[in-house]
């Protein structure tokens, strides 16, 4: 007989604890905030993307797909249209058709209770389709250039100049064809300076006119320029008004060599994407709000209208910005010199990247002209669907970063729903940046929902599954995500016999009701609505505020790895924000650092302010950073070189240097590289072992701690908490269970430290609510009996898929070792089914399945014990059994991928689909290959993957401690 080990007793007694059998009988008052976490509203949820592919709609598929998603959990969808690698279906994107489907599906979400939301365009980025012309499209700025010498004086000078046409590296979003939009801004000429070749560093990048910059292009250029590259600004003269509509000047320069720019802009010619027939066309004009108008005009009020004001339809959804950079429209000149100051059509030889008057006059020209277009873009983009979504009671969800010239925390201030991402597999810092910049960005507004695109996967082959998911949802949670939207439920608009059947082409975790465990995953999903229900009631609890500096003039992702300045801190959150919310901060009476938003002073603190790409700054933050130094606040930023605008630049330029002197250099603001010397000075708010992961939540005057083991086994840990005078209790969402802590006790510095074993992946709340005296708590835990290993088994198939009679087996074993093909290379649910006695009901009964690949269901004498979809596979029996006989039967399910290995063997049904997919051809019944998939993953000679109940099984016996 196996005696367990002293760690695996501790996890079994843990788990029966905090079983749902065990909830009734916890000692601990039960609170509206516990009540809450055991039985999550709606809005706590997960959420779905619902993709709509490429024109391929049903409606008895919606039907079938919302109440797939209600029965699961979930508690709404964002729905999408997209064109992905597969032949067009009947239904043509925002067609009388269309909106007849999608009427119908907002009338069905708001029979289930679900919450309803749309993408505002075909694809998934960003705001365009057909109805959309050049003349409103994305402009950017483009020139020709000229060199000419004087003509003899008895000639008349022949100068024609190009029209200009997009440069090498803004064809790359170029993805709409040529057209004839073109418009002329001004012609400048100046004399053309001895080096020619001379620009400053990264200047396509700093002129908008590359979309896939990098964090560091942006990064001043401190170079002194040769003067042979100079060009004067005096020296620039404006000949606009002596060209011809042709392109000819009627113009005769001064003595020597000159250099003419035809400057002008056109469309960017980018398009919506991958969207699906009848949606795709130019990209709308960011900058302009009579361009947002005529797409919202000719989709969005049709959606609305669809919705028939359903209290189901509640959000419309900008997803990540993808579509490249712009810095141009019709009234940008007007909107330049309102806002900065300055005519800017002398400067934009500075577009060039030539050095006017120095390189720094070019760097403050080209920072203006960010600055600018991050202003329209926010205010006429961003800022006008967030109007539009209000004045019709709806909420504007938003991804707010992406390859664009706007400002990522600014632009999370205007979503009502702002939003993230983060990816199955390893966490890249690709997807950090996103994942901590916009729940900051939330946390400096007291926002209380952060959405992510979750589980997002280059690679949808049908190997996700909860288990191998909950890694990086835990991760996300710790950054402050709480709202999964998962990416992705794609419409299944066939037959139910075409299995799997549709995916968002390869990408995604098919998250669907043809996938094998989905309709299984109840248990999971109710595991995340506890822990988004806790995160969502609460203040996110940070003790380091970050913000981005003035270098950029807007703040964003940008790629190909945005990686974060400031490095871990280990026990420490940290918030991201933007510089635009320096204002908004303030110092109490204890030296917390304060936010204030919209006349409301939030629960959020900081105890310090660190600064992060700064070494330009304007003269009115530099006044704001000193008088938060003198309230108090602890503050790391580098000492201001600069002012970054060319605007009132010399009288900025010595107050930032008056005010810096004044507090850089008497240390009453501290250089950014003492931050993380100095940061090691405040007391670790939550102190763990290697790869795990926390945050904490206020809720009124108590404290939830989430923590989460990030590795694939099983630990003895030792957490740390910055907490004194309260007892801890563990809090667990997969079951519910709230029980005291079992081991803690008081450090010598007045925290609270708590002993846990966690299981592989394991993730729990540790709460401080109830006052107490006590020093330490000490507990010895029941020990646990094997009463018998099930080793004899029938086992039931379905027919359709597997044998078509039940089989009688005397061991267990994964199906893929099975020799009988249809067991080898099943797909789908099976049902083990065996009894056993018991002599009497003294203790517990707790039942160990050992190995599960991937879900099982347990019911005991017909009464359902629940599932469980992660080690350890243990389910307390207690409530099922009864003394003599008991009835045992355990529902499997494994994943897609053995079916489609094996069905590999066989020829495909047709290329690119088969032609029994329409309404009019019934599906083929005698062909081997049963499965149909958009995108194939697989070869006939790859590993199967373990599946099955493989045990062992074993009945253990909770006994009294010793």
């Amino acid at each position: 007989m196996m005696k367990l080990s002293g760690a695996l007793a501790f996890v079994l007694a843990i788990h029966v604890a905090l079983s749902a059998s065990a909830i009734a009988q916890s000692p601990i008052a039960q609170s509206p905030v516990e009540a809450t976490f055991r039985n999550p509203p709606d809005a706590a949820r997960p959420y779905t993307w619902w993709h709509w592919m490429n024109g391929h709609v049903s409606k008895a598929g919606i039907t079938k797909d919302l109440e797939a998603m209600k029965a699961v959990g979930l508690g709404g969808y964002q729905q999408f249209d997209v064109g992905a690698a597969m032949p067009a279906g009947p239904i043509v994107y925002n067609s009388p058709k269309y909106h007849e489907l999608l009427k119908f599906a907002f009338a069905e979400a708001d029979r289930l209770g679900l919450d309803a939301g749309f993408n505002n365009a075909s694809g998934w980025s960003s705001s365009g389709g057909p109805w959309v012309t050049p003349e409103d499209s994305m402009k950017t700025l483009v020139w020709s250039e000229a060199t000419v010498a004087a003509a003899a004086k008895d000639r008349t000078p022949n100068i024609q100049l190009a029209t200009p046409e997009l440069r090498e590296s803004q064809r790359k979003d170029a993805k709409g064809k040529p057209n004839d939009f073109y418009r002329d801004i001004a012609v400048l000429a100046f004399p053309a300076p001895a080096n020619l070749k001379y620009r400053i560093a990264n200047w396509e990048e700093k002129a908008l006119l590359v979309s896939k910059a990098k964090a560091e292009d942006f990064s001043p250029d401190h170079r002194e320029a040769p003067t042979r590259a100079i060009i004067r600004r005096d020296s620039i003269v404006n000949l606009t008004s002596k060209m011809d509509e042709s392109g000819k000047l009627d113009w005769n320069p001064p003595a020597g060599e000159w250099i003419i720019m035809r400057v002008g802009y056109a469309s960017t010619r980018a398009m919506n994407k991958p969207g699906s027939r009848g949606g795709v066309g130019l990209e709308i004009d960011k900058l302009s709000r009579a361009a947002a108008e005529v797409h919202w005009d000719a989709l969005i009020e049709k959606v609305i209208a669809d919705a028939s004001r359903l209290p189901a339809f509640t959000t419309i959804l900008i997803d990540s910005y993808e579509v490249g950079m712009q810095n141009w429209t019709d009234a940008m000149a007007d909107e330049f010199a309102s806002r900065r100051g300055y005519d800017i059509t002398p400067y934009l030889v500075c577009l060039s990247g030539r050095p006017i008057d120095d390189s720094t006059t070019t760097e403050r020209v080209l920072w203006d002209l960010r600055k600018t277009v991050a202003e329209l873009m926010h205010e006429n983009y961003f800022g006008y669907y967030a109007e539009k979504c209000h004045d019709h009671g709806l909420q504007l969800a938003i991804e707010p970063y992406g390859s664009g010239s706007f400002d990522a925390t600014a632009t999370t201030l205007l979503a009502d729903v702002p939003m993230t991402e983060f990816w199955r597999g390893p966490v890249r810092n690709l997807w950090q940046w996103t994942s901590q910049v916009v729940p900051g960005g939330a946390h400096l507004s007291g926002r209380h929902v952060v959405g992510a695109e979750a589980f997002t996967s280059l690679k949808g082959d049908w190997t996700a599954h909860p288990y191998t998911l909950k890694k990086y949802g835990d991760w996300a949670m710790a950054q402050g995500v709480n709202r999964y939207y998962l990416h992705t439920f794609a419409h299944q608009p066939f037959d139910d016999d075409v299995l799997p059947g549709m995916s968002m082409g390869r990408f995604g975790g098919n998250f669907h009701r043809n996938n094998t465990w989905f309709m299984k995953s109840r248990s999971w999903m109710d595991s995340i609505a506890r822990c988004q229900a806790l995160m969502q009631a609460g203040t996110f609890q940070a003790d380091v505020l970050a913000l981005y500096g003035d270098e950029r003039g807007f703040n964003n992702f940008l790629g190909p790895v945005e990686r974060p300045d400031i490095k871990p801190i280990p026990g420490l959150k940290v918030d991201l924000g933007g510089m635009g919310s320096l204002g908004r901060l303030s110092v109490d009476e204890t030296g917390d650092i304060r936010v204030t938003y919209e006349g409301t002073l939030l629960d959020t603190r900081y105890k310090m302010l660190v600064l992060k790409r700064a070494d330009l700054m304007t003269a009115d933050h530099v006044a704001t950073l000193g008088r938060l130094a003198d309230d108090g606040a602890a503050i790391f930023a580098p000492r201001p070189l600069r002012s970054p605008s060319l605007e009132d630049h010399a009288e900025e330029d010595e107050t930032i240097e008056s005010l810096a002197k004044q507090y850089w250099d008497t240390h009453l603001i501290r250089a950014s590289n003492e931050f993380t010397e100095a940061a090691t000075s405040l007391v670790a708010d939550c102190e763990l072992p290697e790869d795990m992961v926390f945050n904490r939540h206020r809720i009124d005057a108590d404290d939830y701690y989430f923590v989460a083991n990030q590795l694939d086994s099983q630990r003895e840990i030792e957490a740390t908490f910055r907490v004194t005078g309260k007892g801890p209790e563990l809090w667990n969402p997969i079951t519910g269970g709230v029980i005291e802590a079992p081991n803690w006790k008081l450090t010598s510095d007045g925290r609270t430290q708590v002993q846990m074993t966690l299981a592989p992946l394991e993730s729990l709340f540790v709460v401080f609510r109830e006052p107490t005296t006590q020093k330490s708590r000490s507990t010895r835990y029941s020990t646990f009996k094997t009463l018998q290993t099930l080793n004899e088994w029938t086992i039931r198939f379905d027919p359709e898929w597997g044998p078509q009679e039940p089989i009688s087996v005397d061991s267990l074993q994964s199906w893929h070792e099975n020799a009988d093909e249809k067991i080898k290379y099943y797909s789908g649910s099976a049902t083990y089914q065996t009894s056993f006695d018991l002599a009497s009901m003294e203790s517990r009964i707790v039942l160990d399945l050992g190995e599960v690949g991937v879900i099982a269901k347990t019911s005991l004498n017909g009464k359902s014990m629940g599932s469980v979809w992660k080690p350890p596979f243990q389910v307390d029996v207690t409530e099922g059994a009864k003394t003599g006989t008991n009835l045992l039967e355990i529902e499997v399910t494994n994943l897609w991928v053995n079916r489609l290995i094996g069905d590999e063997r066989f020829p495909s049904h047709g290329n690119p689909w088969p032609k029994w997919l329409s309404d009019t051809i019934p599906t083929p019944a005698d062909v081997a290959r049963k499965t149909f998939v958009v995108h194939s993953h697989w070869k006939p000679t790859d590993p199967l993957l373990p599946s099955g109940l493989i045990g062992p099984v074993t009945l253990r016996l909770k006994k009294s401690p010793e």
